[in-house]
């Protein structure tokens, strides 16, 4: 018996011993999964060593147990390992980084994960998976990966009970198991390879698994505690169109765990200068300053295009390793990464100058001659956030014309390449460009410099957006804005905006085509769809009837100018208030056709917005997908149409029945308390709500906004409404929504005296009767222009 336990305990002081050897010190890591030690940089592996290791990554015999009634907790990640073997893989590194557990020849085998999300709207998610709110799986075996105490944490339990070794089980294995990492996503394989380079702390440490569920099929958790939302369930799948895709099942805040403080920007300032050469490949140099994070050792992370190859790197002028993670199968290629590591540790606090060369191909002709950017947001070195100044000069051949954010510091051109040299003159969250064979025209009015360019061929060359169609009811009246005169209608809506919400901290703005139909607004720079350019009798036949037009000739300007505020000047602290941006800069694009157009235009709009939120496809409305702050995960989930239902058109309700509850006069307040006091620092949900709730009418019954956000923001559900009058009383009939939907109804009432008034009214689903006083003549349900519900 004493022989059998002794095994971990001789683990222990092997690692003790490791520990006090006498080495010169250069830094700290950690050794095995328990004690530090200190080393020279000489002795540091590199990570392409350490990239090779985990790919070869092998069970470690003298590591492998018959073990039964173990438990992991990680926030509300609880594993039982009932029965079964659980190998340890050979540390690598120094480090204990995993384990398989099966129960592989055992008779009673068996475990079992639990996650129990604590949001409504995280178990209504993972019940559209699973059929179930909460997980409780059983399952067979799993690959455990981590950085963090659990080989510590298990090796303890096992440590503490009678010990059984089996070497021989590792014969069993399966030869599919034999390559541990191959399953794994390139994401966590070089997650695991930083924290084998970091200094972190391994209480910050995460936790991986992969589970082959007996009922649900393989899907993986992870518990990151440094994450907005530490936990995550789900796993790749096969869309119907034969394409894989990620399924994120749940993603939260467990209950147990201090408040999420946002990491600040480390990079200051960037200096980057890209050729384009006559075949549209793109090679470039950016410099940038930044400063250590606490815990990062001898590496740096940051994000890039998977669609460009790092050539190499130095930091302060010294060459450094670069690896770049391995492009995703299951993901479009786009939001990469990369390492840069140092042969010794960086110091949390100080700042480094970087560069980095790199190249590959962004950019790509159309059939018809233009040029459309693949890669807009991620062709330079970032981290999240960024908050930086953007020197930016680009090489191009002279056919072509090239607008960047910044303000133009010059342009030349000579030996057949054009020189365009760009420069920001305040620290920008993005930066952003474009080019083509464009004709420009320029105007000057506001303050502002306006330059739009145009192609000479402007048919847009990807497939529209499928949305519910049916014509705008009443239809629009013409004209509507020619699109020669864009410079105009740009000024005109810059004047507007700015007479409202105050002078863009910019001077410049460049309106450019995108052969596409979308548009995206970077800091001065607007990617314009090019059937905006079209006139109406000249555009595709299926884009051509009156909600098309009002989208292409009178939406999508305003909602990309909208965006220099909203998106540009005010940002978002996490994905999950991304709809509040969108929503923002179409309910502002709403309220400029409001007043271009009159309000019957903006009714029309929101009535096909309600429209389109109650569609249904496969037996479900769109709207049930998910509520709006689950942003992205719509798309990956359920669909681009389903996020850009939710997202822009509930969001634009959402911030139209707070326009209503608020009043016209403090919803104005309200963003320019926003653009006051969130220029600075990124917004939340929960600090717009309160915001927001600042500026309610002293009697209003939902005094911090609880009830609205969690009816509208963090739930689904447009309820049908009905109303039936008893004398004085009524009786207020909602269905079509989950039993514990509750939502404020603004009643329209009229007083005994003419007076008119509203009186919002607290019902749930089913009946509720409700009584007026006596001073109320009669009372009936909004308008369906001013609440989201069904007459």
């Amino acid at each position: 018996m004493s022989d059998r336990i002794g095994a971990p305990n001789r683990q222990l002081k092997r690692a003790n011993k490791l520990s006090s050897a006498p080495i010169v010190v250069c830094a700290v890591i950690w050794v095995g999964a328990f004690a530090p030690v200190t080393v020279c940089a000489a002795d540091q592996p590199s990570a392409a060593t350490l990239a090779k290791s985990l790919r070869e990554a092998s069970f470690d015999r003298e590591q492998t147990y018959r073990v039964r009634d173990l438990q992991i907790r990680r926030g509300d990640i609880t594993i039982y390992l009932s029965e079964g073997t659980l190998s340890f893989i050979a540390p690598v590194g120094g480090h204990t980084i995993g384990a398989l557990f099966s129960t592989l020849g055992a008779e009673a085998g068996d475990a079992e994960i639990l996650v129990l999300p604590p949001a409504r709207s995280e178990r209504a998610s993972l019940a559209s998976f699973i059929n179930a709110p909460n997980l409780d799986e059983h399952f067979g075996s799993a690959l455990f990966l981590f950085s963090d105490d659990t080989a510590k944490d298990v090796l303890d339990q096992i440590a503490s009970r009678p010990l059984h070794k089996a070497p021989e089980f590792i014969e069993r294995i399966p030869p599919a198991s034999a390559h541990l990492l191959s399953d794994v996503s390139p994401q966590i394989r070089l997650r695991l390879l930083e924290s084998l380079l970091d200094a972190h702390d391994t209480a910050q440490g995460f936790f991986y698994t992969i589970v082959a569920g007996r009922e649900h099929g393989s899907f993986e958790a992870m518990y990151d505690p440094s994450d907005f939302e530490p936990v995550h369930v789900g796993r790749a799948a096969q869309s119907q169109s034969g394409e894989m895709r990620y399924e994120l099942w749940t993603s939260f805040r467990p209950r147990r765990i201090g408040a999420f403080v946002p990491p600040a920007p480390n990079i200051s300032s960037y200096v980057i200068d890209v050729t384009i050469h006559p075949d549209l490949a793109l090679s470039a140099t950016a410099q940038f300053r930044v400063t250590a994070k606490r815990g990062c050792g001898r590496v740096m992370r940051f994000g890039l295009s998977d669609r460009l190859t790092l050539a190499s790197a130095t930091v302060n002028g010294r060459g450094v390793e670069t690896y770049q993670r391995d492009h995703d199968s299951v993901a479009e290629p786009t939001q990469g990464a990369f390492l840069l590591v140092s042969d010794a540790p960086f110091e949390a606090g100080k700042q480094y100058d970087v560069e980095v060369q790199y190249g590959g191909s962004v950019i790509r002709e159309t059939r018809d001659g233009q040029y459309f950017v693949d890669e807009r947001n991620f062709w330079y070195p970032y981290t999240v956030p960024t908050l930086a100044t953007f020197d930016l000069t680009f090489r191009c051949p002279e056919n072509l014309r090239l607008v960047s954010t910044g303000e133009l510091i010059d342009e030349q051109v000579a030996h057949g390449v054009r020189v365009v040299h760009r420069r920001t003159e305040l620290a920008e969250h993005l930066a952003g460009f474009n080019l083509g064979e464009y004709t420009t025209s320029t105007e000057d009015r506001g303050g502002y410099r306006i330059d739009c360019y145009a192609n000479r061929n402007a048919e847009p060359a990807t497939p529209p957006l499928e949305l519910p169609r049916k014509p705008l009811s009443p239809v629009l009246p013409d004209p509507m804005p020619a699109p020669e005169d864009i410079p105009g209608e740009t000024a005109r809506i810059l004047e507007d905006y700015t007479r409202r919400w105050g002078r863009l901290p910019i001077h410049s703005m460049a309106v450019s085509p995108i052969p596409a139909y979308l548009g995206q607004g970077f800091p001065g720079l607007i990617y314009l769809s090019s059937v905006s350019y079209l006139r109406e009798e000249d555009r595709p036949l299926q884009l051509r009837n009156p909600r098309m037009d009002a989208f292409f000739s009178e939406m999508l300007l305003p909602h990309e100018i909208a965006h220099q505020w909203w998106g540009n000047v005010v940002t978002v602290a996490d994905y999950r208030a991304d709809w509040l941006m969108e929503a923002l800069a179409n309910y502002s694009a709403l309220q400029y056709l409001e007043k271009s157009r009159g309000a019957a235009a903006v009714h029309a709009v929101m009535e096909e917005y309600r429209s389109d939120l109650s569609h249904e496809v496969n037996g479900k409305t769109i709207e049930s997908a998910g509520p709006v702050d689950f942003s992205m995960r719509l798309e990956t989930n359920a669909g681009t149409l389903a996020r850009h239902v939710i997202v822009y058109e509930k969001g634009t309700w959402i911030l139209h029945m707070l326009r209503e509850r608020l009043g016209s006069d403090a919803f104005l307040q309200l963003q320019t308390r926003l653009l006051h006091d969130f220029a600075a620092k990124p917004i939340s949900n929960d600090e717009f709500r309160a915001a927001a709730a600042a500026f309610l009418p002293a009697r209003d019954s939902d005094k911090g906004l609880e009830t609205f956000f969690e009816t509208w923001v963090y739930g689904t559900g447009i309820p049908t409404v009905r109303m039936d009058r008893r004398g004085r009383d009524y009786s207020i009939d909602v269905s079509g929504v989950d039993e514990d939907f509750t939502v404020d109804v603004p009643l329209r009432c009229s007083t005994k005296d003419g007076r008119h008034e509203t009186r919002r009214v607290r019902v749930t689903s089913g009946s509720t009767p409700v009584s007026m006083p006596g001073s109320l003549s009669a009372c009936q349900l909004p308008s369906t222009t001013e609440f989201l519900y069904t007459p």
